[in-house]
Order: C-alpha cells, then structure tokens, then sequence
C-alpha cells in the first residue's frame, strides 16, 4: 500500500480528547510522512507514518480512527465534517467508515514495513 502520490483525507474532524482542534480539517500523507493540518490548512502535528500508532475508536462504529503522534492521542474522522449540522440517514456514513478503514491501513502497512521516511 505504497504511493508516491499524496493522499489527502479532507472534512476531517480532528480532536484531541474532547477538545476540537478542527471541524474540517485534514490529514495528508506524502513521502512517508502524515500531517494533521486544522481547517484553515495550519499544521496540527506531523510525524513518520511508521512512528505513528493507530487505532480504530469503537464506540463509533469504524467512523474515528485515534492516532498517536510524538506522544500526543488525537481523534480524527475523515469526511465527518461535510456531515456537520445535515441530517444524516443509517447509512449515510459509508464514506466514512471507508476512509477511515483506508487511514487506518495505511499507518498499519508502514508500521509493518518499519521503512524510514525519506529526509525526516
């Protein structure tokens, strides 16, 4: 699961415990490397993809992955924010909880490969 083109994940709701950091935020991943940008494109957090833990949130049925970066647990749920203030159907969050499973593949893939990001 290895790319040279970005990935990027965007309406992403990033929070850190209860606390949210973005409503529609995003996550890029290129050259190895994942960054939490907030929802005016400011950098969150940012770390090797392989030193990065991840974790789906049970609770929300596949729809909230925690990441753990440089220390810090972060929430993130990618495509959530296009959901803020609609109405949303059962089954409406497929987008979601495939985005968040690919997000989810991706950290697991490089943490297995244990690769360096190159110039990191």
């Amino acid at each position: 699961m290895t790319t040279n083109e970005p990935i990027l994940f965007d309406q992403v709701q990033i929070g850190r415990g209860l606390l949210p950091l973005a409503q529609h935020g995003y996550v890029v991943v290129e050259q190895g490397v994942l960054r939490l940008l907030g929802s005016n494109r400011q950098l969150i957090d940012h770390a090797p993809l392989a030193a990065i833990t991840v974790a789906p949130v049970r609770f929300t049925r596949g729809q909230a992955v925690a990441l753990t970066i440089n220390g810090t647990k972060y929430n993130v749920s990618p495509g959530w924010g296009a959901h803020v203030g609609s109405l949303i159907l059962p089954g409406d969050t497929r987008q979601v909880k495939t985005a968040a499973a690919y997000l989810v593949r991706l950290v697991e893939a490089a943490r297995r490969q244990g690769a360096p990001s190159p110039g990191w």
